[in-house]
């Protein structure tokens, strides 16, 4: 009977999706120098969607149409940009004479056929990754929302398994529990991620859950919401990722907007005697969990993150500036979705080469250029018109601030991607996933 049930909730779509969520945090917080966890998470989406093909069948036929596109050619791009095109066309792409005149001094025959990305390998390893996003949404979409709270609570209960890794890794100076290979700073909080702003970005996306969920009703959950809201917001801090810690002034905001418009609603329970009671112990217990999380944490390493404003890098400017000229060179169909590593070291200037190689451009938006010009810009500009009106539908949900959340959530995605690139690691992509389903309006006849 005990493998039947559990046979049973593995069958269920919410629970793969939980599943998928979950490895994704865990294992998918590094680069592309982790390929074999990359693949597990991207093989768990392929087998999730192998295993509900009516409900795929069913978001391509019945789907938001504006929603199925965006997601068909977000998909599409990187296999087209693969495909291979005769000489008579690639040769004549900006950007392709250097590419000619190599295969020339290689011996290779001017009538090979080339595909539009100058690193194919690359462009099909950003393909495997879209599939992870693509099976939260395709499948989340026909989610009830019970079900799509259950993923957001588990959303958050992965950033607090996360942050008492984090804890784990900064208490040993981070020798101990860091899950990637990296030269790891002795004062940063990094958990299950790599890359400081990541980190940040996922904890501050964690913290509007956890904000945007539904009011407590019992003290002891409004004491619980308290704690961890605080752990997160600490998190944040100590990450010591400046993008993160400014763009904390969105989930600050969210939380006034949402306690005040539960003070005007008088059927919610936080407007009534016994819910100020339960406001009180809840705020109460996040200043403990802040006090105590800042003593046994924080030290001068609060200060340290507050520090780090001053500091000017000049690094990411002298990288935008020559992506700005690689821009030029290959626009407007772009190298290859993935090649930015490869085509930059190429048009450096000579006055900002350093030591450390520019594997990103630190702006995706720029990065995105460079990778796949105009159509990426196309792209970018239908998600962006597509979440204003998603999030304008989600008025009338009695589980509205969930959307609310989700919204704010792209929107801090959006501006830390002008400053660095959180969309490009498997965990965040999957995040983002979420924050889709979060944005989507019930759909009719979805299961409970």
């Amino acid at each position: 009977m005990t493998a039947t049930r559990v046979w049973s909730a593995i069958r269920l779509p919410v629970v793969q999706l939980q599943a998928l969520l979950g490895l994704a945090i865990a294992l998918g917080g590094g680069g592309i120098a982790y390929g074999v966890r990359h693949a597990i998470i991207q093989l768990t989406a392929v087998a999730i969607l192998a295993a509900n093909p009516r409900a795929v069948g069913l978001f391509l036929s019945r789907g938001p149409r504006f929603l199925v596109v965006l997601v068909t050619a977000t998909i599409a791009l990187p296999l087209l940009q693969i495909v291979p095109l005769p000489p008579a066309l690639w040769q004549e792409l900006p950007g392709r004479d250097l590419v000619a005149k190599t295969f020339a001094l290689a011996g290779v025959a001017p009538s090979a056929w080339f595909p539009l990305s100058l690193d194919p390998q690359r462009t099909l390893l950003a393909f495997c990754s879209t599939l992870v996003p693509a099976a939260m949404i395709v499948i989340g979409w026909q989610l009830s929302p019970d079900h799509r709270r259950r993923l957001a609570l588990t959303a958050t209960a992965a950033a607090a398994l996360a942050f008492a890794l984090g804890v784990v890794q900064l208490t040993s100076a981070n020798t101990f529990g860091v899950l990637q290979d990296i030269d790891a700073g002795r004062d940063i909080f990094y958990a299950t991620f790599s890359n400081r702003n990541s980190t940040g970005m996922f904890f501050l996306l964690a913290l509007l859950l956890v904000i945007a969920l539904p009011l407590p009703r019992r003290p002891i959950e409004f004491a619980v919401a308290g704690v961890f809201g605080s752990l997160f917001l600490i998190a944040v801090i100590l990450t010591q990722s400046r993008t993160s810690m400014a763009l904390l002034m969105i989930p600050i905001g969210f939380l006034v907007l949402r306690l005040i418009a539960a003070r005007l609603k008088p059927s919610v329970s936080v407007a009534s005697p016994s819910g100020h009671a339960r406001l009180a112990m809840g705020a109460g217990a996040a200043v403990l969990a802040f006090a105590l999380a800042g003593s046994l944490l924080g030290g001068g390493r609060v200060a340290d993150s507050v520090g780090r404003f001053s500091q000017i890098d000049r690094d990411r400017l002298e990288i935008w500036e020559d992506g700005a000229y690689v821009t030029g060179v290959y626009w407007p169909v772009g190298s290859g979705t993935g090649t930015f590593d490869e085509v930059f070291q190429v048009y450096e200037s000579l006055e900002f080469i350093s030591p450390a190689r520019s594997g990103r451009a630190h702006n995706d938006y720029v990065e995105l250029a460079i990778e796949s010009g105009a159509v990426g810009y196309v792209l970018l500009l239908g998600w962006l018109i597509w979440l204003g009106p998603a999030c304008w539908q989600r008025r009338s949900q009695p589980d509205r601030w969930l959307g609310y959340a989700a919204w704010a959530g792209t929107i801090c995605l959006a501006l830390q991607s002008a400053m660095d690139y959180p969309l490009r690691n498997e965990a965040l992509l999957c995040f983002a996933g979420l924050l889709v389903v979060l944005l989507l309006p019930p759909r009719e006849g979805a299961r409970t």
